[in-house]
């Protein structure tokens, strides 16, 4: 029963460090990740990836300085995200090349269009896995391109709402997809 409490406790105090510094941070961050990105849309998706990194956390209370951690995370989060976007647009340069320089298909662009194909099933496969209100949320997010406001508004759920079916999409999908139980 004291375990439990404790684990309350504990719980709480997460909670309550996370929602303050949300409250504290949120704008600045989505101000600094916006000049970074040059997008609003990823910047929203970037400081929730930062949000929920810190809700993973043993203790995010106890960070001498959270505000730090929570910009340097984004940062590097955002960092990532402009790698991988560098890396398809240029496989994508590549492939267009590819695609000019001979007409006819060879068999390695066979081949990588065959894995294309089957990324993309396992990707599409793994989103129908997701819960009805979770999918469409996701959907509606990365595929309509639609802000929090937006979808908290045509689904009548709250943005903070919004904001847990997608984490609990993007934490499916990393699972389904890495191959994690």
């Amino acid at each position: 029963m004291q375990q439990a409490m404790t684990a309350k406790r504990t719980q709480l105090k997460k909670f309550q460090a996370l929602q303050s510094m949300f409250q504290d941070h949120n704008s600045s961050l989505l101000r600094f990740l916006t000049r970074r990105l040059s997008d609003p849309h990823e910047a929203e998706d970037i400081a929730q990836d930062a949000y929920h990194n810190l809700l993973r956390m043993d203790a995010p209370e106890e960070l001498e300085n959270a505000r730090a951690y929570l910009f340097q995370t984004a940062a590097n989060l955002a960092q990532n995200r402009m790698r991988k976007q560098r890396r398809q647009d240029h496989y994508q340069h590549s492939v267009v090349a590819e695609a000019d320089e001979d007409s006819g298909l060879d068999t390695a662009s066979a081949e990588k269009t065959a894995a294309a194909q089957l990324e993309l099933e396992k990707v599409m496969a793994a989103v129908e896995l997701l819960p009805e209100k979770c999918r469409r949320v996701f959907t509606m997010s990365r595929a309509e391109h639609k802000s929090y406001p937006q979808i908290s508004e045509e689904l009548g759920i709250s943005v903070s709402t919004v904001e847990k079916h997608l984490i609990k999409a993007l934490d499916h999908l990393r699972k389904q997809l890495s191959g994690a139980p």
